[in-house]
C-alpha cells in the first residue's frame, strides 16, 4: 500500500509537468488546427538553454523563464514562416503534420550534433525532502506543482476574462465566422504561437528540473504524455488537459512502480487507445473537425 500511495504522489508531480506542456499544445491546436509534432524538439532546445544558463550559475527558475522565452520565439518563428508557407499552398492537414515531424527531426539532430550525444546533469540543489504522510517530494517538486496550478489559473483567466480569450474560443469554433465578425486573426494566431511556445519551453525545463538530466531525446521521451493529455482533455480545453494529465501521471507512475519504468509510456498510450476505441468523439471538438489550418 505504501508503494501505491507513493506512486500517486509521484504521479501528481509528473502530471503537473505534463499539464503545463499539454495546455500549450491544446491552446495552439485549438487556434491553428496544426497537430504540431515539432513540440518535442522545441522542449529539448529550451531544456538545453536552461542547462547552459544554470551551468553558468543562473538560478534554475530564471533559466526556466529563459527557456520559456526561447520556446516562444522559436515556436513563433516556425509558425509564421515555415508553417505559414505550407498554409499558403493550401496543403492537406496531414502534409502539415509531416512537415512538423520533419522539423522536429532536423532540430533534434542539430541538438544531437552540438551535444555530441551526451547526457548532461544539472547541478542545482533540489531543496529538502518534505514528508506528508506516505507522500514525499523535494522542495523543487512542490514548486513545480504550484507552478502548474498558477499556469492553469493564468491560462483560464486569459481565455475566460479577456477579449483575446473570446477571440480564441470563436476561432476554435468557426474560423470563417470569426473573420466575418472582425476578429484580428493574425494577432490571435501570433499570440497563440507565443503563449504555446512559452508553455512548451517551461514544460521542457520543468521536466529536466525534475529528472536532473538532459539529452537530445528529452523532448521525445516527454511528448507521448503531453500529446495523450492534450487529446484526452479535449481540443482547446486547458482544464481538460490538466485533468487528463493527472490521470496519465498517476497511472504511468503506478505502472512504473509495479511493472518497471519501461512500461509507463506504454500505459499512457494504452489509455489513449482505449478511449479512442470506446468514445472516439470525446477527443474532438468543433475546432478539431476543421479541414483548414490557420497560421
Amino acid at each position: 500500500m505504501t508503494i501505491f500511495l507513493q506512486s500517486i504522489g509521484f504521479g501528481v508531480i509528473i502530471a503537473s509537468i505534463t499539464a503545463i506542456g499539454a495546455m500549450g499544445f491544446t491552446l495552439q491546436f485549438g487556434v491553428t488546427n496544426v497537430f504540431n509534432l515539432n513540440y518535442a524538439a522545441v522542449m529539448t532546445v529550451c531544456a538545453f538553454v536552461a542547462y547552459l544558463l544554470q551551468s553558468h550559475g543562473v538560478s534554475i527558475w530564471v533559466a526556466m523563464l529563459a527557456g520559456g522565452a526561447a520556446g516562444a520565439i522559436l515556436t513563433y518563428l516556425i509558425g509564421r514562416t515555415i508553417l505559414r508557407a505550407y498554409a499558403r499552398r493550401r496543403v492537406q492537414i496531414f502534409e502539415v503534420v509531416m512537415a512538423t515531424l520533419g522539423l522536429s527531426t532536423v532540430l533534434s539532430y542539430i541538438v544531437y550534433v552540438i551535444s555530441r550525444d551526451s547526457i548532461y546533469e544539472f547541478s542545482f540543489s533540489v531543496g529538502r525532502t518534505v514528508h506528508l504522510g506516505p507522500f514525499q517530494a523535494t522542495t523543487t517538486q512542490l514548486i513545480l506543482i504550484v507552478l502548474a496550478v498558477v499556469a492553469l489559473l493564468a491560462v483560464e483567466g486569459l481565455l475566460r476574462l479577456t477579449r483575446f480569450g473570446t477571440a480564441v474560443r470563436a476561432m476554435s469554433a468557426d474560423r470563417d465566422l470569426a473573420v466575418a465578425c472582425g476578429i484580428a486573426v493574425n494577432r490571435v494566431v501570433a499570440a497563440a504561437w507565443l503563449i504555446s511556445g512559452f508553455l512548451c519551453g517551461v514544460a521542457g525545463v520543468a521536466y529536466v528540473a525534475n529528472s536532473m538530466t538532459v539529452s537530445y531525446v528529452t523532448g521525445s521521451l516527454f511528448l507521448p504524455l503531453v500529446l495523450s493529455a492534450a487529446m484526452l482533455g479535449g481540443v482547446g480545453s486547458p482544464v481538460g488537459a490538466c485533468l487528463a494529465a493527472l490521470v496519465m501521471g498517476i497511472v504511468t507512475e503506478i505502472v512504473a512502480a509495479y511493472g518497471g519504468s519501461a512500461y509507463s509510456t506504454t500505459a499512457a498510450f494504452g489509455i489513449l487507445v482505449l478511449v479512442l476505441l470506446s468514445r472516439p468523439s470525446s477527443l474532438l471538438s468543433a475546432g478539431a473537425l476543421r479541414q483548414t489550418i490557420t497560421v
